[in-house]
C-alpha cells in the first residue's frame, strides 16, 4: 500500500523559491534497508527531485521536490512504475490520504535530510500554505504571492533573469533527429537486403561482374527511396514552434514594454487585446468583454468568454474561461494576465511533448511484408544449404555450388515485390486525389483498407463548422429555416400558429441584427463566411432569408450603447436609437432573458408573462436542446432619454431560436456504409455530453452504445476503459490528452484506428492513430504535418472514398503478390529439378533477374491498375493479424507455382535430351517461364466480371513479348543473356507447354 501525504516548504535565497513536499508510505521500505536505499536512489534520479529519504521504522519516503520541473503526480505515477518492475508489493493505486488545499506542517530541518539539496542551500522556513492548487481555482493574491510577483508592477529584470536561468527560455523543445545516414544503414539492416548483398558479393567472387551490379543496384534503389520516404515523414514541431509569439507587452519593473515573448517567465504580467496572439499560458486577472478562441486546444470554434472569476477544481480544459493558453488568439476586447506556465509546460508544449514521444509505426502489411520475407529468406538459406550439401555430395566443385546457390536465391526473392507494391499505392495516391484526399505517407493507403475503426472530430468533418438557425418561436408560433451555413438562401417556414403574425418573427430577427457585432462576406465563388461570433453570423443569415437587410436596420437603428455578454451574466444588451425611440435589446440563455422579463409579446400586444408563460417558453427550449439545438432567447425594452440607465429589468419578452452546426450532406449514408463494410464510426467533440448525444443520434451514429464524458474518461483506469472501448460510440468535452488515450485503447483493443481531426488538440492522437487524417482546408499546420492523409474538402465521405480506395489497393496488391510468387515458386522448382537431375541450371542469373526486376515488374505493375470493384465495402476489413498468404492464396499460389516449374524444367530437359544445346534449351526455358507468366497474369486480375479489359495489362504484355524477342534475336543483347535464336517450331512448343502450365 502507497500512501502520500502532502505539505510544503518555502526556501529563500534572495528570494523565495516553494519547494513541494510529500511523504508516501511503502510497505517494502518497512524495516527493510536494502529496499530503501534502492528506492530512494530511484527517486533521487526523477528529474525535478531535490530530496528522497526513507524511513524505515515508519515505511515511509520523505520527497522533496521542485513543482515548475515535475509533478506530483508524476512521481507517483513512476513510483509505482518502478514498484511494478521490481516485483515489490504493492497496491495498485496511489492512495491519497489528505487532499486539502492547505496543510500546515512541522519544520525540517537539514540535519533531519542527509541528502544534499541540488543548487545552493536553502533556508528552510516553517509550515506555508500548499500552493499546488490548479491555477484556474485560487484567486489572483494567491497567485501573487507562490510567483513571487506584483500584480500592479510586474516583476523586476532581476528576478525574471533568475527564473529563466532556473525554469528556461518560453520555447518550445525538439528531440534530434536522426541524420539521412543513420537511417539509410538503418534500412540496410534488413535481414533480405543482407542476403542480397550477401548473393551480390559471392557473384563479383564468382566473377559474374554484371549479375552483381545488378543486384547491388536493386538493394540501393530501394533502400534510398525508403531512406527518402522515412525522412519527410518525420515533421511536427515546426508548425508549433510557428504559433508561437514572437513580442509580448508585458509590465516589468513598473513599465509597460515589448520584449521577445521567449523572455517570459511565470509571474510576468502581460497585456492582451483583439487581435493578439496569447504568449504563454496565464491567469486572467483583469478583462473587458474579452473573447479568445481556442480550437487549436479544444477543437470548438465557438468564441470562449473570458473572465476572472474562479472556476471549479474539476473544470475541464475548454471551460476554463479565466484561463488564457499560447497560441490562442484574441478575437474581441482586452485583458490584463499572469502568466503561469511558459515553454514545455503550457498546455500546447505538453501536446509537442507527446508529439515527441509518440513512435512512427509500422503499417500492418509492413509488419506482415517483413515477417513475410524473413521467413522466405530463411526457407531460402536453409535449401541453398540442403541443395549446396547435396551437390557436394554429388562431386559438384566449390564454385558450381555457389553458383548455384546465388540463382537459387535470386529465384526465391521477389525483387520486384517493393517496387509493384509502391507502384499499387502510387497509383491510388493519384485517384485519391481525385476525391479531395491528398496522401502524405505511401504506405498510409494499405493501411486505410486495414482500418476497422474511425474516431472523428465533429466539428468541420462530420458537421459544416457553419452554425445556422433552424428553428424559430415567437408570439405561439414555431417556424422552420431551411439552407445551410452562411449563405443567405432558405426560408422560413411556418410549421405551426397563425400565419398572420409575421410581423412578430421581422422584430425577433431584427433583434438579432441590432444585438449583434457580427458581419457576413462574400468571398470567392460565392463562398459567405462570418467577420465575428458564428453565432452572431448565423443570426444575420436568418434574418437575410427572411428578406431583412441587416445594414439598413443597423442605419436606421443607431446604437447608443453596449453591455457585452459575460460569463456571470449570460447576456447581451444593446440600446439604440430608432424610429420608435430609444429601445434596449438583449440576448441570452433563455433562463437569464426570461428572469429579466415581465411581460411577452403576443398577438400585437404586451401581457403579462405568467409562471405558466415560463413552463411552456422551458418546454419548447428543451425540445430544441433534445434536438441538439444552441437556443438563444431575445427581448426588449422601450426606454426613454432620462431613465436609459435603467435596463435591468422589466423587458418584453420576445421569443427565441434554436440554431446547429449542421451535418454534412450524404455523412448519414456513409456511416451506414462504415457499419455494412464493418468499420466501427466514433465520435470524438468538445461539445457537452448531451449535446454530443443527440448529435450522433441525429448522424446515425449513435444507436446503442455509451457516451462518455471526459471527466468520466479521467476517473476511469486503462483496465476499465478497455473493458467498454467497443461499446462507447461518443466522447464528449475531450482533452488532447484524453483524445491520446482514447486512440491507444483502441490500439490495445487490436483494432487499425484512423483518426481525423482539425485542431492542435488532435495532434497527438492522429500522430498516434494507425492512420492519421487532417482536414485541409479549417485544419491547423500542426494537424497536416503530423497526418498522414489530408482532406482537401474536410469531409468525412471523402475518408471512406479514401479506405475504399486503400481496400482496393490492398486487393490489387495482393493479386500481385499471387502473380509474383507464382513465378518465383516456378523458378525454384525448375532450379531446383534441375540441379537434382543433371546438375545444369536452367537458367542463368541474369535471366532470373530479368524475369524478376523487368518483366514480372512491367506485368505486377500493371495489376496494380486496377480499378475499385462496386462490392469492395461490401466485407469486413482485413483483420489485423490475418497471414500475407492466408490457405486460399497459398492454394493458388502453389498451384500455378508447380504448373510453371515443371513446365519450364520439362521443355529445358526435353531439349537437352533432344541435343539442341545448352544455350538453346535455356532460351526456350526462360521463354516458357515469361510466356506462362502472361497467362498467368489475366488469371490474377481481381476484376474479372468488368466488360472492358486493363488496357495497360495489355500494354504490359506487348512490351514484355517485345523485349523478350529483343533479348533473343538482337546480337548485341543475346551474348549478355545466353539467349539463341528460336525457330518457330521452338515457339509453338514453348506455347504448349505455356499453356499447359494452367492446368
Amino acid at each position: 500500500m502507497i500512501h502520500t501525504i502532502r505539505t510544503s516548504k518555502n526556501y529563500k535565497n534572495d528570494w523565495e523559491f516553494l519547494y513541494k513536499r510529500i511523504r508516501i508510505q511503502i510497505k517494502s521500505t518497512y524495516r527493510n534497508q536494502s529496499e530503501a536505499d534502492k528506492i530512494t536512489k530511484y527517486i533521487m534520479s526523477l528529474n525535478g527531485v531535490k530530496v528522497a529519504k526513507a524511513n524505515i521504522i515508519t515505511g515511509k519516503v520523505l520527497i522533496l521536490f521542485d513543482e515548475d520541473v515535475v509533478s506530483e503526480k508524476h512521481i507517483e505515477k513512476q513510483i509505482n512504475i518502478y514498484i511494478k518492475k521490481s516485483r515489490i508489493s504493492y497496491d495498485s493505486n496511489i492512495i491519497k490520504i489528505n487532499d486539502m488545499k492547505e496543510e500546515t506542517a512541522s519544520p525540517i530541518t537539514f540535519e533531519d535530510i542527509k541528502t544534499p539539496l541540488n543548487n545552493n542551500a536553502y533556508n528552510i522556513n516553517s509550515s506555508t500554505t500548499d500552493n499546488s492548487a490548479p491555477w484556474h481555482t485560487m484567486d489572483k493574491n494567491q497567485i501573487e504571492t507562490s510567483l513571487k510577483t506584483n500584480l500592479q508592477y510586474g516583476l523586476t529584470d532581476k528576478i525574471a533573469k533568475e527564473k529563466i536561468k532556473e525554469l528556461g527560455l518560453n520555447v518550445l523543445s525538439e528531440k534530434k533527429r536522426s541524420s539521412l545516414l543513420s537511417k539509410f544503414l538503418e534500412n540496410l539492416n534488413d535481414f533480405s537486403v543482407k542476403l542480397l548483398l550477401g548473393v551480390s558479393a559471392v557473384s563479383f567472387f564468382l566473377g559474374q561482374i554484371p549479375d552483381a551490379i545488378a543486384i547491388l543496384g536493386i538493394v540501393a534503389i530501394e533502400t534510398v527511396l525508403g531512406t527518402v520516404q522515412q525522412y519527410k515523414a518525420e515533421k511536427s514541431m515546426y508548425s508549433l514552434k510557428d504559433m508561437l509569439v514572437h513580442k509580448a507587452r508585458v509590465m516589468r519593473n513598473g513599465s509597460e514594454l515589448y520584449i521577445d515573448a521567449k523572455q517570459l517567465v511565470s509571474g510576468d504580467i502581460i497585456l492582451v487585446e483583439a487581435g493578439d496572439k496569447v504568449p504563454a499560458d496565464a491567469r486572467i486577472i483583469e478583462c473587458y468583454d474579452l473573447k479568445t478562441t481556442e480550437a487549436s486546444l479544444t477543437g470548438e470554434s465557438t468564441p470562449v468568454i473570458k473572465s476572472t472569476d474562479l472556476c471549479n477544481k474539476f473544470t475541464e480544459l475548454g471551460s476554463r474561461y479565466n484561463m488564457l493558453f499560447m497560441g490562442t488568439n484574441v478575437i474581441c476586447g482586452r485583458g490584463k494576465a499572469i502568466v503561469v506556465a511558459t515553454g514545455m509546460n503550457t498546455e500546447i508544449g505538453k501536446i509537442a511533448a507527446m508529439l515527441q514521444n509518440i513512435k512512427s509505426q509500422s503499417t500492418p502489411l509492413q509488419i506482415k511484408m517483413d515477417n513475410f520475407t524473413a521467413k522466405l529468406t530463411k526457407i531460402c538459406l536453409i535449401s541453398c544449404a540442403v541443395i549446396g550439401f547435396g551437390a557436394l555430395l554429388a562431386g559438384r566443385s566449390i564454385a558450381q555450388v555457389l553458383t548455384m546457390s546465388v540463382s537459387f536465391s535470386i529465384g526465391a526473392l521477389p525483387e520486384s515485390l517493393p517496387a509493384i507494391v509502391t507502384v499499387a499505392m502510387a497509383l491510388g495516391v493519384q485517384r485519391m486525389s481525385k476525391h479531395n484526399a491528398i496522401v502524405r505517407k505511401l504506405t498510409s493507403i494499405e493501411t486505410l483498407g486495414s482500418t476497422n475503426v474511425i474516431c472523428c472530430d465533429k466539428t468541420g468533418t462530420l458537421t459544416m463548422n457553419e452554425m445556422t438557425v433552424k428553428r424559430v418561436y415567437t408570439d405561439e408560433c414555431l417556424y422552420d429555416v431551411t439552407g445551410s451555413g452562411y449563405t443567405p438562401e432558405g426560408d422560413v417556414h411556418l410549421i405551426e400558429g397563425d400565419p398572420t403574425r409575421k410581423s412578430s418573427v421581422e422584430r425577433l430577427f431584427t433583434a438579432g441584427i441590432i444585438c449583434n457585432n457580427a458581419s457576413l462576406i462574400e468571398g470567392n465563388n460565392s463562398k459567405w463566411t462570418v467577420k465575428g461570433d458564428p453565432t452572431e453570423g448565423a443570426l444575420i443569415t436568418a434574418a437575410n432569408k427572411l428578406g431583412l437587410d441587416d445594414h439598413i436596420i443597423r442605419d436606421f437603428n443607431p446604437r447608443l450603447r453596449e453591455i457585452p455578454f459575460d460569463s456571470s451574466r449570460r447576456f447581451m444588451t444593446v440600446i439604440s436609437d430608432g424610429p420608435e425611440g430609444q429601445i434596449a435589446y438583449c440576448k441570452g440563455a433563455l433562463d437569464c432573458i426570461i428572469e429579466k422579463c415581465t411581460t411577452i409579446y403576443e398577438n400585437g400586444v404586451e401581457k403579462l408573462l405568467t409562471s405558466a408563460d415560463k413552463e411552456r417558453l422551458t418546454s419548447i427550449c428543451d425540445e430544441m436542446s433534445e434536438d441538439a439545438l444552441r437556443v438563444l432567447a431575445f427581448a426588449y425594452k422601450k426606454i426613454g432619454n432620462k431613465n436609459s440607465t435603467n435596463i435591468d429589468n422589466n423587458f418584453v419578452f420576445l421569443g427565441m431560436v434554436g440554431m446547429e452546426d449542421p451535418p454534412r450532406i450524404g455523412v448519414k449514408g456513409c456511416i451506414k456504409k462504415c457499419y455494412k463494410a464493418g468499420i466501427k464510426v466514433v465520435m470524438i467533440t468538445g461539445d457537452y455530453k448531451n449535446t454530443a448525444a443527440a448529435i450522433g443520434k441525429e448522424l446515425g451514429l449513435l444507436t446503442n452504445g455509451l457516451v462518455i464524458s471526459g471527466k468520466e474518461l479521467d476517473d476511469m483506469t486503462d483496465e476499465d476503459l478497455d473493458s467498454k472501448i467497443q461499446k462507447i460510440q461518443v466522447f464528449a468535452r475531450t482533452s488532447p490528452e484524453q483524445k491520446h488515450r482514447i486512440v491507444k485503447a483502441f490500439k490495445r483493443f487490436g483494432y487499425i484506428v484512423a483518426m481525423a481531426g482539425d485542431g492542435i488538440n488532435d495532434a497527438p492522437a492522429i500522430k498516434e492513430a494507425n492512420i492519421g487524417i487532417a482536414m485541409g482546408s479549417n485544419g491547423s499546420d500542426v494537424a497536416k504535418d503530423v497526418a498522414s492523409i489530408t482532406l482537401v474538402d474536410d469531409d468525412f465521405c471523402t475518408i471512406v472514398k479514401a479506405i475504399e480506395e486503400g481496400r482496393t489497393v490492398n486487393n490489387n496488391i495482393k493479386n500481385s503478390m499471387r502473380y509474383l510468387l507464382a513465378g518465383n515458386l516456378g523458378e525454384i522448382i525448375a532450379i531446383a529439378l534441375a540441379s537434382s537431375v543433371g546438375g545444369i541450371l536452367p537458367l542463368i542469373s541474369m535471366q532470373i533477374l530479368w524475369t524478376n526486376v523487368i518483366s514480372e515488374s512491367i506485368l505486377g505493375s500493371a495489376l496494380a491498375t486496377e480499378p475499385s470493384s462496386d462490392y469492395v465495402m461490401d466485407s469486413p476489413p482485413v483483420r489485423k493479424y490475418e497471414p500475407l498468404i492466408n490457405k486460399k492464396l497459398g492454394m493458388q499460389i502453389a498451384r500455378r507455382g508447380i504448373g510453371i516449374g515443371l513446365t519450364t524444367f520439362g521443355i529445358f530437359e526435353g531439349a537437352l535430351l533432344l541435343g539442341t544445346g545448352l544455350n538453346k534449351a535455356r532460351t526456350l526455358a526462360f521463354s516458357n517461364l515469361i510466356c506462362s507468366q502472361f497467362l498467368n497474369i489475366y488469371d490474377c486480375r481481381g476484376n474479372k466480371s468488368r466488360l472492358l479489359p486493363n488496357k495497360y495489362m495489355n500494354i504490359g504484355v506487348a512490351s514484355s513479348m517485345a523485349m523478350l524477342l529483343g533479348i533473343i534475336y538482337l546480337p548485341f543483347l543475346s551474348p549478355y543473356f545466353g539467349t539463341q535464336a528460336l525457330t518457330l517450331l521452338d515457339w509453338g512448343a514453348v506455347t504448349g507447354m505455356s499453356m499447359l502450365s494452367r492446368i
